[in-house]
């Protein structure tokens, strides 16, 4: 019979606290609340009953639990959450989950890893959330978060601040003892992003409470006092123990039940019962088969959930014998009763405290002996299982593997902690290197790190370690550690691992391979001379005829350094080792070597002709598309629209590039393409698209914690200020990044931060403020600067104008418009216009003003959609045509006044008025109400009281009612009106009343 109480006793507030989490979800107030207690004191019960009560409102729950056996297995918990809510009812469609699938997809295993931040999966799992609960509500349990590895914690702590306002609530079970999980609760109460409930023990009421619903009766007072006496004396208000001594009391027959339903005693109730809930459950245990106890203990020594092939391997049982055992174990209350659907293979201990009443009671050599025996199991299991492939969720069938995925990582880690508690440390660490292998293709690089980190450990305690052991252990930590970004380790485990190479005698390719992940990290870390230094060391390792695939590797990555160096001969160096590279890549067979390479020769050739790298850059896309290479796919496609971004302001790649990073999940790529999109409409002149795509930077960055994307998102504000006269904004915007920068913690926005921003931004601002000084002062600092960074020469557009401001000063001549440079300007669009002006400057100082005025009206040929461009062009050329008596100053100078007036660049279009006078010609006035004005009225000069007289009429109003409207004479209403017949080229008061109709409403 079953001994566990039908209702939860002595909880009634806590529950009450849940249920209203649940309810409130389903409303669209999601929060988290930790529930946390010793082992056995209710909290998965208290969880169970109010994920019930929300289950019965319609919210889908959502399970997952954190293992216990050894050290944490990366992302357990969420994959098995995510893996019940893609089944069964209300799962999400095709499409509902957008670019976070893919996210999911990696999350559990099902796809590789491709360097999506660890943020990336916690958005995807709150959209999940999101969509299941859209209805009804979605609660997410997480069962022993005490257990949970790192990257899980990282999740779940991103969980609870973006939970509020969601239809979805967390609720998580951990142990009240010092350790990460209880840090990560207690930093999310102080900052009000959750909620802590800690159950005490259940006091003397509540005990005989608990044991009489356990026994069948709502009355305390049906239990016999001496059976109370013992569970107040040995459960000290602990639920399970209550449970289990009862259970213990009535399986040895000392507790029987009466013909009236009420019980009795009928012996000693310690005989047999030790004083531990161990001992009641080591009962129960006894009474099983042989076999059963063998596999019992075989998995005890596994931890509380277990893989039934390994204990069944240990306990030298077949698959169907243990099996059976599994179910006797199961009527006796010691395991669950099966596998689940997101654990296939595996069974679970009631309790935790079952499996290590168990694995205590074995001697110490037992013990170590059955570990090690585990471990042989769990290393044989493993080299029969064919390596995971990259595959969709399968929402209809049963997960592949014993966790729903790929299993290596979970259990080399379960195997390595079977090492060390059997006395095999060195051991161990080769089986952590194996689990963190596993560990980075599932995407949890912080728990790979954490394994490394922790088999150098191991290695450090154990003399007999073999050097091949700890030369792995260093190389996958190191190359770990440059997939994290995080390479500050870098060059000290470098130095280590050469150390150890040297030592045990390893070959000098070996010792090479050491010397190129050094060099990636220091690619990484922009640190470009320690970089090149690694690449030296590895050549002179390699000899003088290293094999083709060690060249390749190299020269790729030196390329990468030497572009970003400050050599002098940078920008040839790189090519000519970006060209060797591809070279010997595509004949070696290596294409991800030579999609690396393909980038970097694309940028070598951006800086002087962007049709060669256009052709690269397909190259790449292509390349990528045959190799099945993703990612790099991607970022061939961003470099084709940045390329139309620079020829001709266009979008259309970069939307598609766009799209594509969004549908794998990849965030970075998606923000380098919200980067380019925002400045695309910038020099279009397009705000509110610019600031539309800098806002999804801000977002993006905001959600996911991505300070990298943050600053390229401040950089963008700069831009946009900048393009609005808006010093203050820049500066404020400018101080961010330099700030950022000089704590090195800018990452890539370098290029950004440098010619975007402190050469197009700091100069053009100070165009539009009419400070020409102080823009040609900014504009030489940022040609120095970008001299410095080649990659990003002749891409953002603040040559042209730098070019033409000196012209029409008289700092730039012939020998200057004529040679390549210049004709490298008139690849890009914004600048074009200007390389046009500047001609046209020259040519009317030289008294040729036909040939000037042509060479202008030239210039201006497809500027209508970078009208910024445009109409600078004509506000510092005009005041040279002026100056030498050529083309139609005054003409441009009225187009530039109203343009920037209109877009409120008042300073600028004060200029064009004052010059407008100096040149003798009628200066628009610009009254109150002027900015009202239809542009297209505006253009033919109507003036702000005839826009008023215009308004009027369409509303059907005389000239008498007109006049009384706006204290005008008949007369002078009548003068509004023939003015207007004239500016609008009306023939009649009754076609000029048609058309103030449409202005009637202010339209």
């Amino acid at each position: 019979m079953s001994l566990s109480s039908p209702a939860l006793v002595g909880r009634g507030p806590e529950l009450d606290l849940l249920t209203e989490v649940g309810r409130s979800a389903g409303e669209g107030r999601g929060s988290s609340v930790f529930v946390l207690g010793e082992p056995g004191i209710g909290k998965s019960r208290l969880v169970e009953e109010a994920v019930a009560a929300a289950a019965r409102t319609g919210a889908r729950v959502l399970r997952g639990r954190a293992a216990s056996a050894g050290r944490a297995v990366p992302l357990r918990p969420l994959a098995e959450a995510v893996f019940s809510g893609l089944r069964g009812e209300g799962a999400p469609a095709d499409g509902d989950l957008g670019p976070y699938e893919p996210l999911l997809s990696r999350l559990c295993g099902l796809a590789p890893q491709d360097g999506a931040p660890l943020v990336g999966y916690a958005e995807a799992v709150l959209r999940l959330l999101g969509v299941l609960g859209r209805t009804h509500g979605c609660v997410l349990v997480l069962e022993d978060l005490h257990d949970a590895d790192a990257d899980t914690l990282t999740i779940v702590d991103y969980l609870t601040d973006n939970l509020p306002g969601q239809r979805a609530a967390l609720l998580a079970t951990l142990r009240g003892g010092p350790g990460p999980a209880l840090d990560l609760a207690e930093a999310a109460v102080s900052r009000r992003a959750a909620s802590t409930l800690r159950l005490t023990r259940l006091g003397p009421a509540h005990t005989a409470e608990l044991a009489a619903r356990c026994l069948g009766h709502d009355d305390a007072g049906k239990v016999p006092a001496a059976v109370l006496d013992r569970l107040h004396a040995v459960s000290e208000g602990v639920p399970f123990v209550v449970e289990e001594l009862l259970r213990a009391m009535v399986d040895s027959g000392n507790l029987v039940r009466t013909r009236n339903d009420g019980w009795t005693v009928t012996g000693a109730l310690n005989a047999g019962v030790p004083t531990t809930v161990a001992a009641a459950v080591l009962q129960r245990v006894d009474h099983l088969e042989p076999p059963g106890i063998a596999l019992l203990e075989a998995a005890a020594v596994l931890g509380r959930r277990f893989p039934v092939d390994v204990a069944a391997r240990v306990a030298e049982l077949d698959r169907m014998t243990a099996l059976r055992q599994l179910r006797h174990a199961a009527r006796a209350h010691l395991v669950t009763d099966g596998a689940t659907a997101e654990q296939p293979g595996w069974h679970s201990f009631r309790h935790a405290l079952t499996a290590d009443a168990i694995a205590h009671r074995l001697l110490p050599a037992e013990r170590a002996a059955l570990c090690l025996a585990a471990a042989d199991a769990i290393e044989a299991a493993e080299a029969a299982v064919p390596e995971p492939r990259a595959a969709r969720p399968d929402r209809g069938g049963e997960p592949r593997g014993l966790l729903g995925g790929g299993s290596g990582d979970d259990l080399y880690r379960l195997a390595a902690e079977l090492c060390v508690a059997g006395g095999q440390p060195a051991r161990a660490a080769a089986l952590l290197t194996r689990a963190s292998r596993q560990a980075v293709l599932r995407g949890a690089l912080l728990t790979a790190v954490e394994l490394l980190d922790r088999g150098l450990e191991l290695t450090a305690d154990a003399t007999d370690t073999p050097p091949e052991t700890v030369a792995r252990l260093l190389e996958e930590l190191l190359g770990t550690l440059v997939l994290t970004g995080d390479v500050q380790r870098v060059p000290e485990l470098g130095d280590r691992l050469d150390h150890v190479l040297i030592a045990w005698g390893a070959p000098a390719a070996r010792r090479a391979t050491g010397f190129l992940t050094r060099a990636r990290a220091a690619a990484t870390a922009q640190q470009w001379e320690e970089g090149l230094t690694a690449v030296r060391r590895a050549r002179e390792l390699l000899g003088a005829e290293p094999d083709a695939a060690s060249r390749a590797a190299l020269d790729a990555v030196a390329a990468h350094l030497v572009l970003g160096s400050q050599r002098p001969d940078r920008l040839e160096s790189a090519r000519v080792l970006a060209e060797g590279a591809l070279a010997a890549a595509e004949a070696g067979g290596l294409p991800e070597v030579s999609c690396k390479a393909l980038n970097i020769l694309g940028y070598c050739l951006r800086t002087h002709d962007l049709a060669e790298a256009e052709k690269v850059f397909e190259r790449l896309v292509s390349t990528a598309e045959t190799h099945a290479l993703p990612v790099w796919r991607i970022r061939g496609l961003l470099e084709l629209g940045a390329l139309d971004r620079i020829r001709f302001t266009g979008t259309d790649r970069l939307l598609a590039a766009r799209k594509a990073a969004e549908e794998t999940g990849a965030v970075l790529l998606t923000a380098v393409a919200d980067t380019n999109l925002a400045q695309a409409h910038m020099l279009r002149d397009d705000l509110d698209g610019a600031l539309e795509y800098a806002g999804r930077l801000h977002a993006t960055a905001g959600r996911l914690r991505l300070r990298e994307v943050q600053l390229i998102g401040v950089a963008m504000d700069a831009v946009i200020a900048a393009s609005r006269g808006e010093r203050e904004k820049l500066q404020a915007a400018l101080h961010v990044l330099e700030t950022a920068m000089a704590g090195g913690s800018a990452g890539a926005v370098w290029g950004y931060a440098d010619t975007s921003v402190w050469g197009w931004a700091r100069g053009v601002c100070s165009l539009l403020l009419e400070e020409p000084d102080r823009a040609m002062a900014e504009f030489t600092e940022a040609d120095r600067t970008m001299r410095a960074l080649p990659s990003t020469r002749g891409v953002i557009g603040f040559l042209g104008p730098y070019l033409l401001l000196r012209t029409v000063r008289g700092a730039a001549g012939w020998a200057e418009l004529d040679g390549e440079a210049a004709d490298r300007l008139t690849q890009v669009h914004w600048d074009r216009p200007f390389v046009g002006w500047s001609r046209a400057v020259l040519l009317g100082r030289e008294g040729r003003a036909a040939e000037a005025a042509k060479a202008a009206e030239e210039a201006l040929a497809g500027t209508d959609t970078i009208p910024m461009a445009r109409h600078l062009c004509l506000r510092l050329g005009a005041q040279a045509a002026l100056t030498d008596d050529w083309g139609q100053p005054v003409e441009w100078l009225r187009t530039a006044e109203q343009f920037f007036h209109d877009r409120g660049t008042t300073r600028m279009s004060a200029a064009c008025r004052a010059l407008l006078r100096e040149a003798g010609s009628p200066v628009p006035r610009r009254r109150q109400g002027h900015d009202t004005i239809p542009p297209e009225l505006r253009r033919t000069g109507v003036t702000a009281r005839e826009y008023e007289v215009l308004r009027l009429l369409g509303r059907g109003l005389g000239n008498q009612e007109i006049a009384q409207q706006l204290f005008l004479s008949p007369r002078t209403v009548e003068k509004h009106l023939a003015s207007l017949r004239n500016r609008t080229g009306q023939s009649s008061r009754t076609a000029l009343r048609g058309l103030a109709r449409r202005y009637a409403d202010g339209q």
